[in-house]
């Protein structure tokens, strides 16, 4: 058996599908053959079940853990599974709605002794850890550490992130910011850059997540660029790159639907976003997503 796994999660065909899109994209690099693919899904048809396992996922059916407010992020704590899978001596999670853009094997045998490595949530003010990638030595002890937060979840507005940063908060290794690279950074073909230059991130990042306008397959290549016309064209490459290989996997299969409430929110959204991109000085839209997959 393995030492080591990837590993992705899913509660519904949507991640699912984008759990299969971000792992083939982390192959192509040439990482993983060795190493495991464990997929820990709830809420999954089977029918999704037999592409990921023909993607040599190997499938984990785990409970819900419905802890936490608001229906968005209702199943985000099913990432923290990952501490249970006490058969890997250690294993690299990553969100669905990722792209992984560089081979992460080293992760794996990196020398940190610390619990938790993760890179830091740079988007915010006083940045903690993100939780979109986190290489994990999974323990029972360690999984006891973190459900004893589940119970105060919902009162005090705790989600995976969140209980990763109080919990580890003083036993986490940093990565480097590219391990976690928002698509945010090329929102903006003017800046301000948090790596500096455009060209520079796009050779850096390690893995990209989606947070600017939404998830991935949210909006076709073409939508996208209508949205946000002056974004960096990278911002837009890396979108269609994604969508490349969702159509590669998943053939014509038709787009998740999803509700005029959201479209009107991200029109509003991008509306604000483009006039304070327009002003002079450093003001820009910042990602708020906690980073789940949810």
């Amino acid at each position: 058996m393995n030492r080591f796994a990837y590993v992705f999660y899913a509660t519904d065909d949507t991640y699912a599908a984008a759990a299969i899109i971000a792992a083939t994209a982390l192959r192509r690099t040439g990482a993983g053959r060795d190493i495991g693919f464990v997929f820990l899904h709830h809420g999954v048809s089977p029918a999704m079940l037999a592409r990921a396992r023909q993607a040599s996922f190997i499938t984990r059916d785990v409970k819900p853990l419905r802890f936490t407010r608001g229906r968005y992020y209702r199943d985000c704590l099913t990432k923290l599974r990952i501490f249970q899978l006490v058969e890997y001596e250690r294993v690299v999670f990553i969100d669905a709605d990722s792209l992984p853009l560089q081979n992460l094997d080293h992760l794996f045998t990196s020398p940190f002794t610390q619990p938790v490595a993760a890179p830091r949530a740079y988007w915010y003010r006083n940045p903690g850890a993100a939780s979109l990638l986190l290489v994990v030595s999974p323990s029972m002890e360690r999984w006891n550490r973190v459900q004893r937060h589940f119970a105060s979840a919902f009162e005090k507005r705790l989600y995976d992130m969140d209980i990763i940063n109080l919990e580890f908060k003083d036993e986490i290794h940093f990565l480097a910011d590219e391990y976690g690279c928002l698509n945010s950074e090329w929102s903006s073909a003017t800046g301000p850059f948090h790596f500096g230059d455009p060209e520079r991130a796009r050779r850096l990042a390690k893995l990209v997540h989606f947070s600017h306008l939404g998830k991935p397959w949210f909006w076709r290549p073409k939508d996208a660029y209508r949205l946000l016309p002056t974004a960096h064209p990278l911002f837009h490459e890396l979108w269609a790159q994604w969508w490349e290989l969702r159509q590669e996997i998943l053939g014509d299969a038709p787009m998740v639907p999803f509700s005029q409430r959201f479209r009107l929110r991200a029109k509003l959204y991008l509306g604000l976003a483009r006039r304070r991109l327009s002003r002079p000085g450093p003001n820009r839209v910042t990602d708020r997503s906690k980073n789940t997959s949810e």
